[in-house]
């Protein structure tokens, strides 16, 4: 099963990740971007690529 992770860090909420998600796993919540949907997640690593912050890690 995938794991995501975000390290809020780093993240910036530009919410690039909600955008991109072909699964719709992240959500905005009180102002900020968290995993909401862990076993949607297919590996397409979309996430990883759009963050500018390189706030979100996809493992396998």
């Amino acid at each position: 099963m995938p794991k995501v992770t975000i390290d809020y860090e780093k993240c910036k909420v530009s919410k690039q990740c909600i955008d991109v998600c072909p699964a719709a796993v992240f959500e905005e919540q009180d102002g900020k971007v968290v995993v909401a949907r862990q076993d949607d997640c297919t590996l397409c690593h979309a996430c990883e690529s759009a963050c500018p912050n390189g706030a979100i890690k996809v493992e396998e």
